[in-house]
């Protein structure tokens, strides 16, 4: 019934099958919505199962504006989502801190940050010179490359660099438009160019240098920074 009430309070219509199923394969807070012609399958983590039917109406009408490429209004469904996703970092367990990382976020908190930012889970994830960082906001956790583990004292730099750029993501929050997350705003973008000018042309050297170090040359033609390397 969920999954037909977010048509409903979007206006619509929907003669196609409609099932809602939760998963224990998800982590966090994480949906996704697969479509034929058929049938509307939305998937979600368990943990939603305990959440209030509003606010899940809330997070399928986003997929549902997503999927149909929708451009209208938020519901006050859309809305009380939103205000969910962004306060689930105040109630997530904080214990889980990689003792390198954790240095290195106290550095960054005293230097950017004022020591005013609450230190989130700090976890070094899979090696990864595409996927540096990223940051979770259901669980407040910062995952982070471990090619960043254990580097010289000349090279820690990108390591917080790169650390500095997700706890951005914890700062300044997100927006949701059209069923789409908008995470790198104007101001996200001048607080991260206060850590230095020219770092991700740095950084790019950087990961090179690494790769070779590794025995990963990249054989394929040179391209930006940006395809190369994400961590947003």
């Amino acid at each position: 019934m969920i999954a037909q009430h977010a048509f409903l309070g979007l206006g619509i219509e929907e003669k196609r099958q409609i099932t809602l199923n939760y998963s224990g394969h998800f982590k966090g807070y994480n949906a996704h919505v697969r479509y034929s012609a058929q049938k509307i399958a939305f998937t979600a983590s368990r943990q939603w199962e305990e959440v209030d039917p509003d606010i899940q109406i809330g997070l399928l009408q986003n997929l549902i504006v997503k999927m149909l490429k929708l451009k209208i209004k938020k519901t006050a469904q859309m809305e009380l989502y939103e205000s969910f996703m962004k306060n689930l970092s105040r109630y997530a367990k904080k214990h889980t801190y990689d003792p390198q990382l954790e240095e290195a976020f106290d550095r960054i908190n005293a230097q950017f940050f004022e020591g005013g930012m609450q230190k989130p889970n700090l976890v070094f994830a899979n090696e990864s010179f595409h996927k540096l960082g990223s940051y979770e906001y259901g669980t407040d956790t910062v995952y982070m490359s471990t090619i960043f583990k254990d580097l010289s004292p000349q090279d820690q730099m990108y390591l917080e660099y790169v650390l500095y750029h997700e706890l951005l993501h914890k700062k300044h929050s997100f927006s949701v438009k059209n069923g789409r997350h908008s995470a790198h705003t104007r101001a996200f973008r001048i607080d991260e160019a206060k850590f230095g000018s020219g770092m991700e042309a740095k950084l790019s050297g950087f990961l090179r240098r690494k790769k070779y170090a590794v025995g990963r040359i990249a054989r394929s033609p040179q391209r930006s920074f940006k395809e190369l390397f994400r961590f947003w």
